[in-house]
């Protein structure tokens, strides 16, 4: 199942033009919030027509984040695995992963040093051996730093190569110049009830790569559509060739922080009640990943 190719859709607002300025990230940011292990419940009824977008802005964050591109292997030898911070102060990290135990996996302590700091951890043969047999797991890192929890998600892997090789929808884009995270035209071979969810991901050398979701930083609400053939039905009222999708914007970013800027949107096909999760970035620009002939990953904004 994939994304129709958006045809045309801005909608006006004041926003900050972005450039090729600032610091480059060290890839791109890997999972929304979850990682796919907070699914809602099978929705009810959808709405018949697309309600208007969210409002929001980047705050100004100060606590750890991480610098990878959200994907980390498991020296399976050693039972090991490594997390690269930023960071503002010493602190404690605990990683969990649902589908592989209801504890923790491994905890380790952390020192920063220049805004830096590499956590190492080391699990149980127990635990080692039941991530080999998945391969792969959604992970979230709960870090302690001056009292505060602080929640990081990254897939930790084991026979996997270590690199994030996660595509783009073939439309939906976050548009550098006007602010808006448009949402992609996600399709169906039969009409299908969906559950969508949009997130910015933005980094910036001193606290590396943090979320916003329409609900606020590292919070996003899930909206319900159907998708059909043609595309999604709310966004093409009486049954309108040109989709009118819905956007989280404007989106306020500060200036003078050189952030670098990410789309990612997750869908829920619900599939006889039951979820099938997926997550991909969007282009950054004004047009789909298809209809702009490439991919952009960031918005860059000085």
């Amino acid at each position: 199942m994939i994304a129709k190719p958006l045809l045309a859709f801005l909608l006006a607002a004041a926003a900050l033009p972005a450039t090729a300025a600032g610091q480059a990230p060290p890839g791109p940011p890997g999972p929304p919030p979850g990682n796919g292990t907070d699914l809602p419940t099978s929705p009810g009824t959808e709405p018949a027509f697309v309600p208007p977008g969210t409002a929001t802005a980047i705050p100004d964050a100060s606590g750890p984040g991480l610098l990878s591109n959200g994907t980390v292997a498991l020296n399976r030898a050693q039972r090991s695995f490594s997390l690269r911070i930023a960071c503002q102060g010493n602190g404690k990290i605990r990683v969990r992963a649902k589908r592989v135990a209801s504890r923790d996996l491994a905890t380790a302590r952390y020192r920063c040093t220049q805004g830096r700091a590499t956590a190492r951890f080391k699990t149980t043969r127990k635990l080692a051996k039941r991530l080999t047999s998945r391969r792969s797991a959604a992970a979230t890192a709960i870090v302690s730093q001056a009292g505060k929890p602080t929640r990081l998600y990254f897939d930790l892997t084991a026979g996997r190569k270590n690199a994030d090789s996660r595509g783009f929808w073939t439309d939906g884009h976050l548009d550098c110049a006007q602010g808006y995270l448009v949402e992609p035209d996600f399709t169906a071979k039969s009409p299908t009830p969906i559950s969508t969810r949009g997130w910015v991901a933005w980094y910036t050398p001193a606290t590396g790569w943090h979320w916003l979701g329409n609900a606020g930083e590292n919070a996003g609400r899930w909206n319900t559509w159907t998708a059909t053939v043609g595309g999604v039905a709310q966004f093409h009222p009486n049954g309108a060739p040109v989709p009118v999708p819905w956007a989280m914007g404007p989106i306020g970013v500060p200036a003078g922080r050189g952030i670098h800027a990410v789309g990612v949107y997750e869908i829920i096909y619900w599939v006889a009640g039951r979820p099938d999760h997926h997550w991909q970035y969007v282009n950054a620009g004004t047009t789909g990943a298809v209809a702009s002939g490439a991919p952009n990953q960031y918005c860059v904004y000085p």
